[in-house]
């Protein structure tokens, strides 16, 4: 991967080479000598990434996500990405440079596998993602234009309003990104997997509900004038025993707003369970 990445940052790479990578490894096959070394490393590299990731998905995200980790924490710590040379941290100096390839083999990744395969991995997912994404492309995209293939996912909600994106994970908590800062706020919904999750159009309101508990916790913001734009940090409101508990199997529930303080939620079998904020 990081041979991959080097290539689409090195300026000595052709612009047509580094578009080539940009479009999924289809490589020219022809021209000079250089750009035919060039490609050849390129595609090599690239399929050797789809390869890896198809064939061990969860193990290729964590590698990822563990990366990631090591770049934030180096540069909350002040550490000057630019000028260090030493290994593992070079690797940050290309990591930095060459999201939008991450980006793609992520991307492949998630099209290829199973999404229960996915579920465990979902947070690191959504995490690497985010990292790989220019935050101003959401000021005029919505994050299914940006990861349209994560969009059916209940486990996943992004409320535009607040640029937050809540994703649920088999721990029973949901993260919350705020992309507006880079920051995660793990809230404790669940002691069972979470099952789906659905901000208010507003942001100020987060539903989420658990198939094993069969409970539906519901957050909320401060309110106020000054939170008008910018809510408080979501708090328990309450916890409400929805349907239920289901040892095994999935209901394959969704949440839908009924009204701006009214939510219910749905279940494949035609169950609807509405809640007030």
């Amino acid at each position: 991967l990081m041979t991959l990445v080097e290539l689409q940052t090195d300026p000595t790479v052709s612009l047509e080479i580094k578009k080539a990578i940009a479009q999924s490894g289809n490589i020219p096959a022809t021209g000079n000598k250089e750009r035919l070394a060039a490609a050849a490393t390129v595609r090599a590299a690239y399929q050797a990434c789809i390869l890896i990731a198809n064939q061990r998905p969860q193990q290729s995200i964590n590698a990822l996500s563990k990366e990631i980790l090591t770049f934030k924490c180096d540069v909350e710590a002040g550490l000057s990405v630019q000028s260090v040379s030493s290994f593992p941290s070079s690797y940050h100096v290309i990591l930095d440079k060459g999201r939008y390839p991450v980006y793609l083999l992520v991307q492949n990744v998630i099209e290829k596998t199973k999404a229960r395969e996915l579920v465990p991995v979902l947070v690191k997912i959504v995490e690497t993602m985010l990292f790989c994404i220019d935050v101003e492309q959401f000021k005029t995209r919505t994050l299914g234009e940006l990861i349209p293939s994560l969009t059916k996912n209940p486990l996943i909600d992004y409320c535009p309003t607040t640029q937050q994106v809540a994703v649920g994970s088999v721990e029973g908590l949901v993260h919350v990104f705020d992309i507006r800062n880079g920051k995660c706020t793990p809230l404790h919904c669940h002691s069972a997997p979470t099952s789906a999750v659905a901000f208010s159009a507003n942001g100020r309101a987060l539903v989420t509900f658990s198939d094993s508990e069969g409970k539906v916790s519901i957050w909320q913001s401060s309110a106020g004038l000054l939170s008008l734009m910018s809510p408080g940090p979501l708090k328990l409101s309450r916890t409400v025993e929805a349907l239920p508990p289901l040892k095994n199997g999935s209901r394959n529930a969704i949440f839908k707003w009924e009204a701006p303080k009214l939510v219910s939620l749905y279940t494949v079998d035609g169950t609807k369970k509405s809640f007030g904020l």
